[in-house]
């Protein structure tokens, strides 16, 4: 007859029922779970391979009030001894080494506690569940950065008892974590991004980490892409099909976004200085006040320049000839918003003074000009083009740019950046 391995019932009463470990090779009969009956305690005595306490400080987990549906993270059989599994292993060793615990105790919802002169620690089960997941992601990483994953844990749950641990870099942590990357952007959280983020602006500018060369390669990458990320969002809303209303503040968050886009095309340094920007007007009631689309100003002169937008849709010109076959008179949108911004720019040089003392940003108004960004030139007939040109070549103070002409002025930079 084979020897026995296993667990059995050694006490079985009211209270409670006691079970140990045999195995009759290796002489082993010891202590290993206690279940009460009355209670939803449940007790594990972590078993070493050969016999004995498998840890050296921790000899017993208890958990109170699951009902045996034990946590995860926990070895439930007998055959492995109890205790915690793989990836909480350097958990356990800085519980038991560092902190030298005795007596571990999961409960349900009660609070998480610790008492080192007693030897004992308590966890929620929410809490030993952020434990768990931080390890399993940890799981394929060194023993270092579990070790400090320990430590972060603890301080996090108990600051007052435990020090806070210094952070350390790991070396070839990085490379170990990208060797695994499957050249995919989708894999990277908001908080990598982030991360990856401040890392490359501290290397590049704080250091002389990165090669200027490379430097200088990486960033003409990264700003091939912005730009190419510009045109396509920019072809998107040109093809966009939503209401008018709508589709303009899309494209006033669009130019928001893409900011640089006014000093690539304006050929001076120009900056966002305001979007939505109040310029003065109004009356003693407080009513009728102007606001700009976008104020935008001048890095070296401080003087501002006056945007307003329409959409890619709105008509430039009418469809019937005023005269003849080739004489026709601009919209009723193009010419009221081309007084719109020059009524913006006169009230905003009228109370310039007020505005001016009210700021704690400088700006001048010196002949300040103006630009309407309005309806796409393709739409327009050989004998409208020729109207049009026309009629804005004799704006003298509004300069009037159609979408798809600033379409093309940003696609002209970005094959001007990948020729480089």
């Amino acid at each position: 007859m084979a020897n026995f391995f296993g667990e059995k019932s050694k006490v079985n009463n009211q209270t409670k029922q006691v079970f140990h470990f045999i195995n009759e090779d290796k002489k082993i009969d010891q202590l290993s779970r206690e279940v009460f009956k009355k209670t939803q305690i449940e007790i594990h005595y972590p078993i070493g391979y050969n016999g004995g306490s498998k840890y050296k400080n921790i000899m017993s987990i208890e958990f109170h009030g699951f009902g045996g549906k034990l946590p995860t993270g926990l070895i439930k059989s007998f055959k492995r001894g109890y205790g915690f599994t793989k990836n909480l292993k350097v958990f356990a060793n800085y519980l038991d080494n560092e902190l030298k615990i005795n007596k571990i105790s999961f409960v349900k919802t009660q609070e998480n506690g610790i008492d080192l002169k007693a030897k004992e620690i308590t966890l929620n089960e929410q809490t030993f569940s952020i434990i768990n997941k931080s390890f399993t992601d940890l799981a394929k990483k060194s023993t270092q950065e579990q070790e400090l994953e320990s430590k972060v844990s603890l301080h996090t749950i108990f600051p007052k008892v435990i020090k806070k641990p210094e952070t350390k870099y790991v070396s070839n942590a990085l490379t170990t974590t990208l060797s695994k990357w499957g050249n995919n952007i989708d894999e990277f959280s908001a908080k990598d991004k982030e991360a990856i983020k401040d890392l490359f602006e501290k290397l590049s500018l704080n250091t002389n980490f990165l090669d200027p060369t490379k430097l200088s390669s990486t960033k003409q990458y990264i700003d091939n892409k912005i730009l190419s990320d510009a045109v396509q969002d920019y072809s998107t809303l040109l093809s966009s099909t939503i209401t008018i209303a709508r589709l303009e503040k899309k494209w006033q968050e669009y130019l928001k976004i893409n900011s640089w886009i006014f000093s690539s095309i304006f050929a001076q340094p120009i900056i966002l200085f305001k979007d939505e920007a109040y310029v003065g007007g109004k009356d003693i009631n407080n009513t009728n006040g102007k606001f700009s689309d976008y104020l935008m100003k001048n890095k070296l002169s401080d003087n501002v320049t006056f945007l307003e937008i329409k959409t890619h849709k709105t008509q430039l010109l009418s469809d019937k000839a005023y005269r003849g076959t080739d004489v026709y008179s601009v919209t009723e949108e193009l010419s009221g918003c081309i007084n719109q911004v020059l009524n913006q720019r006169d009230n905003f040089q009228k109370e310039y003074d007020h505005l001016k003392r009210k700021s704690k940003e400088n700006f001048e108004t010196i002949n300040s000009k103006c630009i309407v960004i309005i309806g796409q030139h393709k739409s327009l007939t050989e004998e409208q083009k020729h109207c049009f040109e026309l009629f804005r070549n004799n704006c003298r103070d509004v300069e009037i740019i159609t979408f798809d002409e600033l379409l093309l002025k940003i696609q002209n930079i970005l094959t001007l950046k990948l020729k480089k």
